[in-house]
């Protein structure tokens, strides 16, 4: 077959299957939740470098006086090391995406995808130049990434240059180590914060929290942040700290949280397991290490410092907010946290930021916790919140046909069933004893469901209906994961719930596969409650304009970390009694007045709802 003859316009257009545009705008938007993310990235490859010190600078352009209200406002952002260097294979390599130098699984290091140093930087920035040496700066080799190169249809790496380190720089500590690297961004086009003290306080607080063990070990790392100004002459510095250890447990000292506890632990130890998981012929540990408030933090009498101002709630004191940024299960990789998840914490509860739980495992287990490759969550490991090995099994399944099953179907699942069911069963126990701590209870007889969230227990109810063939509308309306949780978020911010609440109301509703909700809010009707479905969700709304929520809901909920004295809980009680008997009265009162035949339907009404309470209130029998 002749070779068909190609047209002369055509040869000047671009044939390649990817366009080079395409693949950098996709690659620009991988992923990093903010710069502090992506600037973690950078200070992986210094740790991993062996570097003792880590310098973080934030160079700004001054204010323009000429300006009402111009500001200062970053132009560039470097993260220097004393670390070990690059040759030049090394550096040319490491501007590569997807060519580093730990990519073997068995890699028990912090770096394995390649992808860190060139993704990260053009995530936040069109140009970054490195320069790295292994016997002095004088002797540096210099390489760069320029975005607009790559558009234009440059596919190489440039190769690296001798090119001492330029004098602006050489005001680093770093810079007169006799090994090192300093990575330089430029163009800033993506960096969330304008100002300088903004980055480098998000930067502080994110990464004293991702290396905390490395922050706290004496023999390990210490990260400066750097605040400069480029006045076109030389770089000077305004503002310097030390990036302190931010630990979600609690557990360390001295740490970044607010005094009385910057120098001893607010947490106390409440228990840790280690899981031995085999992969081929090498073995990856899991340990898990729970933590729980001391009552110090969280009871002003049982302190043993006054709390400053007379806090009433330890939500509002410096340390409860500092816990309060800190809620999740912290999950650890090769000692380095790849994130904080808040699929376990209920988002509307504050007191969920009195317990901890970190999960630190080997990154050889990377592909069983399902690691991205940006570092920044470990998927499979967090679908596991709320994890009910029950409700996973097919019906007349035992434990042990389904563990089997999971292992012939090569399921990551197989080795983290046993790690959810732990970690959720120490949240409850925490939760429990935090309410003890609270209400200064021991051993007192509970109720056997107040363990359990109201809304799961109704789940299982309405799951055995629905099972024995009990259906209702709800049941028919399957929706998508995705538009369940989209319709879910617009039903709550309709109800005036904010945004960031109903957005995280509605991702635990949909991670946690429940099918019941309830939730106060406006509503424009005298009824005290009402109705509605998303999908298989029933929404109960409760009225908060209405009487009855006033004088009998919120009423049960006053106090309930702890009631100030025995009469206070006595008049609630009596309260709550007194409304609930008002109510009822007003049903009655209802019937009453209706005409003979609504009222015989009315009757059969209550009839069949006491019926459906008598099946949902069994929970308190069981």
């Amino acid at each position: 077959m002749a070779r068909a003859t190609e047209p002369a316009v055509q040869r000047e257009l671009d044939f390649s299957i990817v366009s080079a545009q395409l693949t950098i705008e996709a690659l620009r938007d991988s992923g990093y939740k903010d710069t502090d993310h992506a600037l973690a990235e950078l200070i992986d490859n210094s740790v991993e470098a062996r570097a003792g010190l880590i310098e973080v600078a934030a160079v700004e352009i001054p204010a323009d006086p000429a300006r009402r209200y111009d500001r200062a406002s970053i132009s560039k952002i470097a993260v220097a090391d004393d670390g070990e260097g690059m040759d030049w294979t090394t550096l040319r390599r490491a501007l590569k995406f997807g060519d580093g130098t730990k990519l073997d699984r068995s890699s028990r290091g912090i770096g394995r995808f390649g992808i860190g140093l060139p993704q990260s930087s053009i995530s936040q920035c069109g140009r970054v130049d490195v320069w790295t040496w292994k016997n002095g700066p004088d002797n540096a080799l210099h390489c760069y990434l320029d975005l607009a190169e790559i558009k234009r249809g440059k596919r190489d790496v440039p190769a690296p240059v001798e090119e001492p380190l330029p004098g602006q720089w050489r005001t680093l500590d770093c810079a007169v180590r006799p090994t090192g690297t300093i990575v330089v961004w430029s163009e800033l086009d993506r960096v969330r914060w304008r100002g300088g003290r903004k980055t480098l306080e998000r930067t502080a607080s994110l990464c004293g929290r991702i290396y905390r063990k490395f922050l706290g070990d004496p023999k390990s790392v210490d990260i400066r942040l750097l605040r400069m100004i480029d006045d076109g002459a030389k770089l000077e510095m305004v503002e310097e700290s030390l990036c302190l250890p931010n630990d979600p447990l609690y557990l360390m000292a001295p740490t970044s949280t607010p005094a009385p506890f910057s120098d001893r632990p607010m947490f106390r130890l409440f228990n840790e397991r280690t899981w031995s998981i085999p992969i081929g012929t090498l073995v990856g540990d899991v340990h898990v290490r729970c933590s729980l408030a001391r009552s110090d933090a969280i009871v002003q009498e049982k302190s043993a410092v006054p709390w400053p101002m007379s806090y009433n709630n330890p939500g509002d004191t410096p340390w409860g907010k500092h816990a309060g940024k800190n809620k999740g299960v912290s999950i650890v990789r090769a000692r380095r946290e790849l994130e904080l998840s808040v699929a376990w914490v209920n988002n509307y509860e504050p007191e969920e930021r009195w317990w901890s739980v970190e999960v630190e495992f080997d990154p050889i287990l990377d592909e069983i916790f399902g690691v991205v490759n940006n570092k920044q969550h470990a998927h499979i490991f967090a679908n596991g919140a709320g994890f009910n090995a029950r409700e996973a099994r097919d019906e007349g399944e035992s434990h042990l046909a389904f563990m089997d099953r999971l292992k012939d179907d090569k399921d990551p699942a197989a080795h983290l069933v046993d790690i959810w069911t732990w970690v959720n069963d120490q949240i409850t126990r925490m939760r429990t004893e935090r309410r003890k701590i609270v209400k200064g209870v021991r051993g007192k007889t509970r109720h056997p469901q107040s363990e359990k969230d109201i809304e799961d227990v109704a789940t299982d109810v309405v799951k055995e209906q629905t099972a024995e063939g009990q259906r209702g509308a709800s049941d028919q309306a399957i929706l998508g994961d995705d538009e369940k949780l989209r319709k879910l978020v617009e039903s709550l911010e309709g109800h005036q719930v904010d945004p960031d609440t109903a957005a995280d109301r509605a991702t635990e509703i949909v991670e946690k596969g429940r099918r019941v909700q309830i939730q106060s809010g406006h509503m424009d009707s005298t009824a005290f409650f009402g109705v509605e479905s998303v999908g298989d969700v029933i929404q109960v709304w409760l009225n908060d304009r209405h009487p009855v929520y006033q004088h009998l809901i919120e009423v049960l909920l006053q106090g309930e970390d702890g009631e100030s004295n025995d009469g206070d809980l006595e008049r609630r009680i009596e309260s709550a009694n007194f409304t609930l008997r008002m109510l009822l009265v007003a049903w009655a009162r209802y019937e009453d007045k209706l005409p003979k035949a609504d009222r015989d339907r009315a009757q059969e009404v209550r009839m069949d709802w006491g019926r459906e309470a008598r099946r949902f209130l069994a929970v308190i029998e069981s």
